[in-house]
């Protein structure tokens, strides 16, 4: 379990707290703002139904969901309850699908643009750390907060683009390709499936070895050499290190 796994670890009980407080910090921050992002994008075309929910908030207790909650803390992925979107409602069908639909996803890449640009500018800040316990601390939640952050937006953005139902990414696709009813009908009712066995394709192949077969973990090894390169350039900037 994550979060066990990093308590056993070694290391000074107030960073690996500092850790996991970031690291639930970020989780929710991004999932929260995904669908946040859903309902309001389709209220400004014309559906109100996520505000007449009290969806329409970024208070994470309106999008709680037991099972992603506990996923989050235990495997480091979880999601939250999807916003009730009614496209009947939109005074643009087509306009309201495509926009709600890639709401969410580019919401996530601009959190991940910000926090790149966080991570940058506060690099010297965070490069020594303090023999202070609570400066150290604060150090530590920060930096986790920003890095962590930045891979658990870029990957949600990934994962949801997929054109796989009941992602973002199947709505989108459905929707500019209205003719496509075969790939609508093996989505609708197979769709599931086929990401289930995606992540577990993912996760043994990652295990014996064959790294190339994990979709997601390519990616985040990608966006972590990503933030490491942001981060060793603001020291570069700002430090000279």
């Amino acid at each position: 379990m994550f979060i066990y796994r990093l308590l056993t670890q070694n290391g000074d009980f107030v960073v690996k707290i500092a850790i996991i407080l970031a690291f639930v910090v970020a989780a929710l921050a991004a999932i929260v703002i995904h669908e946040y992002s859903h309902g309001f994008v389709a209220k400004l075309n014309g559906d109100y139904t996520a505000k007449n929910a009290g969806r329409l908030t970024l208070n994470p207790v309106a999008h709680f969901d037991l099972i992603g909650v506990l996923m989050m803390l235990l495997v480091g992925f979880g999601w939250a309850k999807p916003v009730p979107v009614n496209p009947s409602n939109f005074t643009n069908y087509r306009r309201g699908m495509i926009t709600v639909s890639v709401a969410g996803v580019s919401a996530n890449l601009i959190m991940a643009g910000i926090g790149m640009l966080l991570l940058f500018l506060l690099a010297p800040l965070l490069y020594v750390a303090s023999a202070n316990a609570f400066v150290l601390f604060v150090q530590y939640f920060v930096l986790t907060l920003l890095e962590v952050g930045v891979v658990i937006n870029f990957s949600l953005a990934l994962f949801n683009i997929l054109p796989i139902y009941p992602l973002d990414g199947y709505n989108l696709i459905a929707t500019l390709f209205p003719r496509a009813e075969g790939y609508r009908r093996f989505m609708v009712r197979y769709g599931i499936f086929v990401l289930l066995g995606i992540i577990l394709i993912g996760n043994v192949a990652s295990a014996f070895g064959a790294w190339y077969l994990d979709i997601f973990g390519m990616f985040s090894s990608v966006v972590n050499s990503l933030v490491d390169i942001v981060y060793r350039a603001g020291l570069r900037v700002f430090l000279g290190v």
